[in-house]
């Protein structure tokens, strides 16, 4: 709701998405049309849906009151059409208001001209904590006063959409309902439930956790908070800055997304690359060349497997940077029960030595296979040679582009387990560079190096391999796993194979598993309120895969978890909510409050803690751990900014010495959160 020929402050958006995976269409065409309101326009009349699917336009209201209603189509789809409604308004204004103190809780009557008679359309607000509008007429307004309110005097306005009254002071006395917490109990509150705050007690020495989070399943999407703090001091100073500022609804286009692709390193940059091709041939037109789904094979089909043999070469096909493959011919230089390690011949000289092989095939046989395979499900065996090949070829040196950040270690290509397509090796093979202290093929890598960090990027690339199998061959499932999800798996298989080592004593060893983990979850945790954990933006950040690896440790408790996610068939949000059997608005309140809570020694129920690690310990650096939530509580205080889809902002508060402090959480300006949201907030008393 805006004036007569005013341009709507928020822009207008559809999303467009696929029906079987969720994921957001780009590049589709959809026409805006104003189908009833003369005089209005929107610009542009067409758009594109951008890298979420979301498409936007922006509306200006004609000259009339009344409504206006736009209509969004896709041209190229027999789809029913989006309708959008607006209405053009006069100002809203304020005539009578009581004259005398009120009492938190107290029902009053408000007199004016051009409030709506729906009571949800009109938004009170006292001191930018919403009261309870019971019923509404054009003049009048029965509105029920917050009951956390201290006594003090409020700044009393009515909203209708984007138009305001002025500010009319009153004052509220007692009445007020307080919180009683224990040290280490919680509350999880819906601001769009009656009551919308709470009143902290004073109590010397009193401390307090708030956690405002999104529980929204859209990636991709930025939303408006306030959160709002009031004393008996009766004004409203501002906190500071709060999270980066954000449209309250993120406006399309990957230009407006804070650190797009920031972070990555050679490595991640790849190997999202090579999903992202996975899934363009699984959803592509070249899918139709492949065998039936109820026809491919989970082990030979045909007769005696070959079992290869010590010095004997093989040919490969290898996936190069141009998105084309390198004929490759390989020697097979080591062989385990579940490991075969070829060499390509174009290898450079001074290269891994048996000995070297020993140790990484060692490596992966002992340590990365069983805990990968124990956790997840077994891989395939479609070659029937009962082994992973490990295929060390200078194809993958040459990933690694000049002047990148880092080197493409290695990778796993799901092709490779669509046996007769073009490109295809027909079993599981796992590509990674060789030495190469010259840099013929790329950067100058020593040996040294390479046994560093190849085996911690083959337990993730193992993962992912295992996870294909498990959904895509064993389950028949039509699409691979949402990225966000099939990262924090993989992250995870990292995870717990530095677990193993560190159960064995070797610290150091397991430290190159774990280290990566720890520095994705430190870079989150610096701004969590801007990092969606569901990192739907391609190519994403190094953020966002710190926050998915911490929601499935904080879930890892579940018995079976990864196993059962591996397996699943559903899809992202879907697939992790059904086997967990929690829904999402459940899950990420407790995870979030993990996130801080964890290893801070206060007495909290488990859910908010962190299994199989303390968090503190772990990701703090020289002493500081990076999730440091501003302080606030003293006195009166007003906190605005935005939260990501499924992100949480963090404040301590402390109440004053004396009358406690009302906080409230909510959209923009006090008024009610955006539906797709999903907003909560989590209080913890700390002490």
């Amino acid at each position: 709701m805006a004036s007569p020929g005013a341009l709507l402050p928020l822009p207008l958006q559809v999303r467009v998405q696929s029906a079987s995976t969720g994921r957001g269409a780009v590049g589709v065409k959809v026409r805006w049309e104003i189908a009833e309101g003369v005089g209005a326009g929107v610009d542009p009349p067409t758009s594109l849906t951008d890298s979420t699917g979301l498409a936007v336009t922006r509306l200006t209201l004609g000259p009339g009151l009344g409504g206006y209603r736009v209509v969004a189509r896709i041209l190229a789809a027999q789809l029913p059409p989006v309708e959008i409604r607006a209405d053009a308004i006069l100002v809203p204004e304020l005539t009578l208001v009581p004259g005398g103190p009120l009492l938190a809780g107290d029902t009053v009557r408000l007199e004016g001209r051009s409030f709506s008679p729906n009571p949800e359309q009109n938004v009170v607000t006292f001191s930018g904590i919403r009261g309870h509008v019971l019923l509404s007429s054009p003049t009048q307004l029965q509105v029920e006063v917050p009951p956390c309110l201290p006594p003090r005097g409020v700044d009393l306005k009515v909203q209708v959409g984007f138009l305001s009254t002025t500010t009319a002071s009153l004052q509220v006395e007692g009445g007020t309902t307080t919180l009683e917490l224990a040290p280490g109990e919680d509350l999880i509150l819906d601001p769009n439930q009656w009551p919308v705050c709470v009143h902290l007690p004073s109590e010397p020495g009193s401390s307090y956790l708030l956690v405002p989070h999104s529980t929204g399943a859209v990636g991709g999407a930025a939303y408006g908070t306030s959160v709002v703090g009031l004393t008996t001091d009766g004004v409203s100073p501002a906190l500071g800055p709060g999270p980066s500022d954000a449209p309250p609804v993120r406006v399309g286009g990957e230009a407006a997304l804070p650190g797009l692709g920031s972070g990555l390193d050679a490595q991640q940059r790849w190997e999202l690359r090579v999903r992202l091709l996975e899934r363009e041939i699984l959803d592509g037109p070249g899918a139709r060349s492949r065998p039936p789904r109820d026809l491919l094979p989970t082990s030979p089909s045909k007769g005696t497997p070959h079992v290869p043999q010590l010095g004997e070469t093989r040919k490969f096909k290898v996936l190069n940077r141009k998105r084309e493959f390198d004929n490759v011919t390989a020697v097979l230089r080591f062989v385990a029960p579940h490991t075969l390690v070829y060499v390509d011949e174009r290898a450079p000289e001074g290269g891994f030595s048996d000995t070297d092989l020993a140790s990484l095939a060692g490596e992966f046989e002992n340590t990365i296979h069983p805990v990968v395979t124990g956790s997840f499900g077994k891989e395939s065996d479609l070659d029937g040679n009962d082994g992973v090949v490990i295929l060390l070829t200078p194809t993958v040196n040459e990933l690694t582009e000049t002047g990148a950040d880092g080197y493409v270690g290695g990778f796993f290509f799901g092709l490779d387990l669509m046996p007769g397509m073009n490109g295809s090796n027909g079993g599981e093979v796992f590509y990674a560079l060789v030495p190469d202290p010259s840099g013929r093929f790329g950067p100058a890598l020593s040996r040294s190096l390479l046994l560093a960090i190849v085996p911690a990027v083959l337990a993730h690339e193992f993962a992912h391999m295992v996870h294909y199998n498990q959904r895509m061959l064993v389950g028949r499932a039509e699409h691979q796993d949402a990225l966000w999800l099939s990262e924090a798996m993989a992250q995870m298989a990292e995870d717990l194979v530095g677990e193993a080592f560190e159960q064995r004593g070797a610290t150091q060893k397991a430290l190159q598993y774990r280290q990566g983990n720890w520095s994705r979850a430190r870079r989150f945790l610096e701004e969590p309120s801007q990092v969606s954990v569901l990192a739907s933006l391609p190519p994403g950040t190094l953020a966002e895969r710190g926050a998915g690896w911490l929601l499935l440790k904080q879930l890892s408790g579940h018995d079976g978890l990864l196993a059962a996610l591996a397996r699943s068939t559903r899809t992202g949000v879907d697939g992790l909510t059904y086997v967990v059997g929690k829904e999402w608005g459940d899950l990420i309140p407790d995870w979030a409050g993990s996130l801080y809570l964890d290893g801070l020694g206060v007495p909290v129920r488990s859910g908010l803690r962190v299994p199989g690690v303390n968090l503190r310990e772990a990701l703090s650096r020289d002493g500081a751990f990076p999730l440091d939530p501003p302080v606030a509580g003293g006195a009166s205080f007003s906190r605005g900014g935005s939260l990501w889809s499924s992100a949480a902002d963090y404040l301590i508060i402390n109440p004053p010495a004396s009358g406690g402090i009302a906080l409230s959480v909510s959209g923009p300006g006090g008024r009610p959160p955006d539906p797709g949201m999903g907003l909560q907030f989590l209080v913890v008393r700390l002490r």
